[in-house]
């Protein structure tokens, strides 16, 4: 079974789905070892199995900013490469001999797992850091159906989507049963290809075909949706959260959004489109990530000239760091610094604080920049491999940043015409894929003075 990356295939991936499961003689909901729970209803308790997993062997996956996904028939699991406007993926192990899906870390053991599909049961299955799989077996309480959406709660919880019945399974994967179902009537509606879940803020994020992002809430069974968000029309296999709480979701026509959200819990949260990656196009396509043991100060600094002349070629340079240093005891050395001059001389000021760092956070895996231009800055343009300017908004992403390590962007354009001396500022803000202790450095703003050209 594949998933379509348009609406027009649409229909047709919904056959391949169904087919691939009635060869076998199932069907969502079906031949049930675990009554379906009734539309409303509160998540039902279910005894777990009597006899715990074993402790995994083997080593646990990376989670220093790793992103997950795995796709195609047979199915590989990749590490998703961030880079400058792209993202690759590399294999991670072999293939399997099976198809799987709604993957995700769990944070507890810092294994990956899915669940099969197309044959008999749905299997759980265990993938270490290397990419080896152990097929676990059935899921105890969990009906037969086809299962494409899952992720991981903080507490090791691992949740799975139904796909077109509503139903959410929580599951125990140390003794391999079904703990609770939570009952969301409305995601039942084939029309919504709701194909991945993500763990945030006590909710479950997603989105659907339409472009609309989900926000589920497990404890009320209940789901919101917020048009308007991602473009339309193709399938999102794969959803995940970034180290510093962004959404990121894989168009499986080759694209990662990264979606930042504010009030993430509120009735009106925001949303906002912060960056777009190209990736490879791929069918059954699902997403995971661990950013658990990652941590990094990213800064920006931006500059330009104090003053041009209207007509003048005006150029901004932004400069993304590592600082990597720690953020706390700098802080701390700042605020002391008024109290006991004499306790911070081997510690360094103000102005030599950078030489401090270095020996702190870590290294970054990525990061996206947004800076919306002046309107006095016409034609604005980039070289800059991995940015874009859009409407006047210039948007980066960017790789891996070890500690110390610096981007370069610059940005080209021309100083309108004014009548009178006109001040432009111009702020640029980095967003690190990582976890960020210091987020007083990560914007930066540009004065310049526009003046008039004299007239002869």
């Amino acid at each position: 079974m594949t998933r379509g990356t348009n609406r027009r295939n649409h229909g047709a991936r919904r056959l391949r789905a169904l087919s691939t499961l009635g060869a076998i003689g199932i069907v969502a909901g079906l031949a049930s070892a675990m009554p379906a729970s009734a539309t409303g209803a509160k998540p039902v308790p279910i005894p777990a199995a009597s006899v715990a997993q074993p402790t995994p062997g083997g080593t646990p996956v990376a989670c220093d900013g790793q992103v997950y996904v795995s796709f195609g028939d047979p199915d590989q699991l990749y590490t998703a490469d961030r880079g400058p406007g792209t993202v690759r993926f590399t294999p991670l192990g072999d293939p399997t001999p099976f198809l799987y899906n709604a993957i995700g870390v769990n944070p507890q053991d810092r294994f990956l797992y899915g669940t099969t599909f197309g044959t008999a049961t749905n299997d759980l299955v265990r993938f270490d850091g290397n990419g080896d799989f152990t097929d676990l077996g059935p899921i105890e309480g969990l009906p037969p159906a086809l299962y494409i959406s899952g992720t991981f709660d903080d507490e090791g919880n691992y949740y799975i989507l139904a796909d077109n019945t509503g139903e959410i399974f929580r599951i125990d994967v140390t003794t391999r049963s079904v703990t609770g179902v939570i009952n969301v009537p409305e995601l039942a509606d084939p029309e919504l290809d709701v194909f991945d879940i993500a763990f945030r803020d006590g909710f479950l994020w997603g989105s659907t075909d339409d472009g609309a992002i989900t926000r589920i809430d497990i404890a009320n069974e209940s789901v919101d949706f917020f048009p308007g968000v991602l473009p339309g029309g193709e399938d999102f296999g794969g959803v995940f959260v970034y180290g510093n709480g962004d959404l990121g979701f894989f168009r499986n026509s080759g694209q990662l959004i990264r979606v930042r959200v504010h009030n993430a819990t509120g009735s009106n949260p925001e949303f906002t489109v912060l960056s777009t990656q190209t990736t490879t196009p791929a069918s059954n396509l699902d997403a995971t990530s661990c950013f658990l043991d990652s941590s990094a100060d990213l800064s920006v600094r931006k500059e330009g000239p104090e003053r041009v002349t209207a007509g003048d070629t005006v150029t901004y340079h932004i400069t993304v760091r590592n600082e990597a240093g720690d953020d706390e005891k700098d802080k701390g050395k700042q605020d002391e610094k008024g109290k006991d001059e004499g306790k911070d001389k081997d510690k360094g000021t103000s102005k030599d604080k950078d030489k401090g760092r270095g020996e702190g956070i870590g290294d970054s895996s990525g990061w996206s920049l947004t800076d919306d231009l002046p309107a006095k800055i016409l034609s604005p343009e980039t070289q800059t491999e991995g940015c874009e300017i859009t409407d006047g908004r210039l948007s980066c992403t960017g790789g891996p940043l070890a500690v110390g390590e610096e981007a370069e962007i610059e940005v080209t354009g021309t100083a309108a015409d004014v009548s009178e001396p006109t001040k432009v500022r111009n702020t640029a803000t980095v967003f690190g894929d990582d976890a960020d202790p210091n987020k007083e450095n990560n914007k930066d703003t540009a004065h310049t003075e526009i003046v008039p050209r004299v007239k002869h």
